[in-house]
């Protein structure tokens, strides 16, 4: 009895009430600021208690940035050259090494970050990225209660934290699925801007190609086109060749030695690695999960007219493809929690939808830590139940859809005489 008590409990999710939804995401961010209040007093100028530059992940960008606007843009790439620069950054010759591993594309839109002191810097791209995530939000869904679990998602923490670019990810990739019906051309735009993050572009030209949004397609293809034409026009040919040069450093010591630890990369290959397995071995597993992720994306948007649930799939597909994706691209999950949340508000959730909502959206707070200390990559396994929990909606709407436009039977429905 107790077993199926507990099993009735996350089927229905009863203790997910309206109210709770309403205070927790308000318990949490008190929780963020004092957490940052004191990790902040913590900190020594720009370097916080673990040793770490404030907003880790952002000093490479700036340091990019400061290197491009000096004249040497083929520098980013330069172990030493770039270094160098990001220990003058925060005035600490003892800080570790940041590598920038973006395209020359990247450089187009970083480069003002230099113009200003790394700290005001850093306020403002924050600010910048995370209101473009928040307008992403409440376009799709806007309601203030909505708002608050989108502001306190600890995906948004992670990034935030880190000082990355996932806020400006999900923009284009929420843009890009928001106008892509209504002004294909614009959506076709926002996909080619994400071409400076070029592993979150595999499913994409896949999912275009199988719907035939031959409009997007080719404002997308144009777009990618336009980027690296300027910046090889103003950055130079040697910067791409130094790009194109640093890619084997990328995925040989970054992603299959796991030099940022494959705890916190989140992809199927990490998890493989972790776990022992061989490069070769995590390749496989990486592909199968990829193949299985775009069979299910696609199949869905041929399943059901739902534009919530094409967005959804599309939006969790897209990190499964990517054997490089790290703990705080995982900010990007917000964009199916919000598209399948809104499906189940208008037309009922599913059994055990609401707990897997509810797991997905805690994810963030603890994937990399329980991958680094139980040595359990749960976010592969996640990502997957969420893409099967919307192929599991796609099949019952096209059921309901099939019952609601049955013919009726007269001996049914005729009065009884």
């Amino acid at each position: 009895m107790a077993g199926s008590s507990i099993l009735d409990s996350f089927r229905q999710a009863p203790w997910l009430t309206r109210r709770r939804l309403v205070a927790y995401p308000r318990l949490f961010l008190v929780v963020y600021v004092a957490s940052a209040a004191i990790w902040m007093l913590r900190s020594k100028g720009l370097i916080d208690p673990a040793g770490h530059p404030i907003g880790a992940d952002f000093i490479d960008p700036w340091s990019a940035s400061w290197l491009t606007l000096h004249g040497a843009p083929s520098s980013v790439y330069d172990v030493a050259r770039l270094w160098s620069v990001e220990r003058s950054a925060v005035a600490d010759p003892s800080v570790g090494f940041a590598g920038f591993h973006y395209p020359p594309i990247y450089l187009l839109i970083i480069l003002p970050l230099a113009l200003v002191p790394y700290a005001w810097s850093l306020l403002g791209w924050t600010v910048t990225t995370f209101a473009a995530y928040l307008a992403t939000m409440w376009k799709i869904d806007p309601e203030r209660d909505s708002l608050w679990l989108a502001i306190a998602f600890p995906g948004a923490l992670v990034n935030l934290t880190n000082g990355q670019n996932g806020f400006l990810t999900l923009g284009l990739l929420g843009g890009g699925l928001l106008t892509i019906d209504r002004r294909p051309i614009l959506a076709g735009v926002m996909f080619g801007l994400m071409s400076y993050k070029p592993q979150y572009g595999i499913l994409i030209p896949i999912f275009l190609l199988a719907t035939r949004r031959w409009r997007t397609i080719a404002s997308a293809s144009v777009t990618v086109v336009i980027l690296a034409a300027l910046s090889f026009a103003i950055f130079g040919a040697q910067t791409w060749q130094a790009f194109f040069s640093s890619i084997t450093f990328t995925r040989h010591v970054v992603l299959e030695q796991g030099g940022s630890g494959f705890e916190k990369l989140q992809s199927a290959f990490a998890a493989a690695r972790l776990w022992g397995f061989s490069v070769a071995t995590a390749y496989a597993v990486q592909a199968a999960v990829a193949l299985i992720a775009a069979i299910i994306v696609i199949w869905i948007w041929w399943r059901t007219a739902k534009f919530e649930l094409h967005a959804a799939a599309l939006a969790t597909g897209v990190l499964l493809m990517t054997p490089y994706m790290m703990d705080y691209d995982l900010v990007i999950l917000a964009l199916p929690i919000a598209w399948l949340a809104l499906e189940g508000r208008r037309n009922g959730f599913l059994p055990y939808e609401k707990s897997l909502l509810v797991f997905v959206w805690l994810l963030p707070l603890f994937a990399r830590s329980l991958a680094g200390h139980a040595l359990i990559p749960v976010a592969p396994l996640a990502m997957l139940l969420l893409l099967a929990d919307t192929a599991r909606r796609a099949l019952a709407s096209r059921v309901q859809f099939a019952l609601e436009n049955a013919p009726q039977n007269p001996h049914l429905t005729s009065p009884v005489k």
